[in-house]
């Protein structure tokens, strides 16, 4: 049988309360009085020691953040920040300051870091901070769950973002982006070689892809080549789409199932150039 999550004792330094939190959380809030705490103060559970045994050391974890972390953060103005749990999808409230915390709701370690990938990188990341692929960066990840991502390098694994992924990069993706909101740049010319699921797509440079989405928007630089699936799509004065156009929804197997019987019996769209044009479906 699986273990559970180890977990710690924390005593709020403010009111004196304490809770349970993962062993791995940095800092948290106080489920009582609202406030802040940093994990260094830490109530440790009471051990055995032998007689003649010398007492036991305290963690590195344990001593706090550093002299330069606590100088950043007397010029930093804290704020507040709303947050979903990436295992039961609860909502909870952060602070802008800390780095890590546990779920309120299913106790799920949270991680609030940025991560930077500029060589390859294949490791599973978690957190709700934002992923940066540099130029030279290549994410082989299995999985990547963040908040935000900018890619500008390489993605041949799997990346998911509760927000927004901004694409800068140039050349083939051979991995697969989720998203609430998509914006190619004007400076990536770009190649998906699988579907991107998003909920809107902002196309500023060129891309080729099947896209997945609630409205697509190409702007007066952009231009789409591929297969657009989505409840609507605006073409900006200057902006080309060349491909297949479905208006509604569909399940992604069926498209894949009847693409060649639909492209025989649906006219190939071909757009650009001239005025801009905004397509919904028929009420």
């Amino acid at each position: 049988m699986a273990k559970g999550l180890a977990k710690i004792t924390v005593a709020c330094p403010h009111c004196g309360a304490t809770q349970q939190e993962s062993e791995h959380a940095r800092s948290t809030f106080c489920r009582k009085c609202g406030k802040h705490i940093e994990l260094g103060q830490r109530v440790e559970p009471r051990r055995r020691v032998e007689a003649g045994a010398p007492p036991p050391q305290a963690a590195a974890a344990e001593e706090g953040p550093g002299l330069m972390d606590r100088l950043s953060r007397m010029f930093q103005r804290e704020k507040v920040r709303q947050v979903n749990c990436l295992h039961c999808n609860a909502g909870q409230t952060v602070s802008s300051l800390a780095k890590s915390g546990s779920c309120v709701q299913c106790g799920h370690y949270l991680d609030f870091r940025d991560f930077k990938v500029d060589g390859n990188f294949s490791k599973s990341i978690e957190t709700h901070g934002t992923i940066t692929v540099t130029k030279g960066g290549e994410l082989t990840s299995p999985k990547v769950a963040c908040a935000a991502a900018i890619v500008m390098g390489k993605v041949n694994g799997n990346l998911v973002c509760s927000t927004t992924a901004h694409v800068r990069t140039r050349g083939r993706v051979l991995g697969s982006i989720q998203a609430r909101e998509l914006i190619i740049e004007r400076q990536a010319d770009v190649e998906f070689v699988r579907p991107l699921h998003v909920g809107t797509a902002e196309i500023n440079g060129k891309i080729s892809a099947r896209i997945f989405a609630d409205s697509v928007t190409i702007n007066k630089h952009g231009a789409l080549d591929g297969a657009v699936t989505a409840k609507s799509i605006k073409i900006e004065r200057g902006g080309i789409f060349h491909g297949d156009l479905i208006i509604g929804q569909q399940k992604e197997e069926q498209q894949e199932l009847g693409l060649a019987e639909q492209a025989r019996g649906r006219k190939r769209r071909d757009m650009g150039g001239g005025n801009s044009m905004l397509l919904r479906p028929a009420t």
